[in-house]
């Protein structure tokens, strides 16, 4: 049951903008289950198959421009690669940094009123940038904030978008981008871990779980961003961050 409940927090946070690392050590503590990393990595990969099936289209898009060798699908490959170099970078030479600010959650929960900064901040912030328009430099500075968002506590998503909206986005293109450049981040998590994941009925059943709660998630987070309600998520992060240092 326990591992379900993880499955579904995984699932509607992964998307939401209140950081599902951060959600996942919360109720790890909470129901005081001792945190499993390669479990965490599969709910990942169980995110990935949802945000693939929101993002199909673009998907296909981009791999049929790469086989036709069109020039703005290349393009926008090649941002979605720059993006991804920060994560990657931070995750190599800082894991053992990141393995411990999994097991604070006085850190989780400072994290937390960040991630609730960022989202409070980012209604105000407009643009007109289609999804093929965002430059190099957009890409980069994308990527920064989800490397950032590679601790515990900092929502990917909320950061993404905050990165996205900053560079003057349009916002329903700042969320596909944010969904386009979780691919490959979720599918790594999942894969490097996969080998060390003890699998039995309610290890499945938490992955199924959140694989659904993370379409739901996904629905939600696309709606929310185009009405220019994040201010409402970053209310709940202030508060649960507070309660995290204060309480758990």
């Amino acid at each position: 049951m326990k591992n379900i409940i993880l499955g579904i927090v995984q699932g509607l946070t992964e998307f939401l903008p209140v950081s599902s690392s951060g959600h996942l050590v919360i109720f790890s503590n909470f129901m005081e289950i001792e945190t499993n990393v390669p479990y965490f990595a599969l709910l990942h990969l169980a995110t990935f198959f949802a945000v693939l099936i929101f993002v199909w289209k673009e998907v296909i898009g981009l791999i049929v421009g790469l086989f036709k060798w069109e020039k703005s699908s290349l393009s926008l490959i090649m941002k979605l690669i720059v993006s991804s170099i920060p994560a990657v970078l931070v995750g190599f030479t800082v894991e053992s940094k990141i393995e411990s600010a999994f097991s604070s959650t006085t850190l989780v929960g400072i994290f937390l009123l960040i991630t609730g900064i960022l989202l409070f901040i980012s209604d105000s912030l407009k643009g007109k940038k289609t999804l093929r328009e965002i430059s190099y430099i957009d890409a980069l500075i994308i990527g920064i904030m989800q490397a950032i968002a590679i601790f515990p506590g900092i929502s990917r998503s909320g950061a993404t978008l905050f990165g996205a909206l900053l560079m003057k986005t349009k916002r329903e293109d700042a969320v596909k981008y944010s969904f386009l450049m979780s691919l490959p981040v979720t599918f790594g998590a999942g894969i490097l871990e996969i080998n060390q994941v003890y699998f039995d009925f309610s290890i499945i059943i938490g992955t199924l779980s959140a694989f659904i709660a993370g379409l739901f998630g996904l629905f939600l987070l696309q709606k929310t961003v185009i009405a220019g309600k994040l201010k409402y998520f970053s209310y709940y992060c202030f508060i649960v961050g507070i309660l995290t240092i204060v309480v758990i």
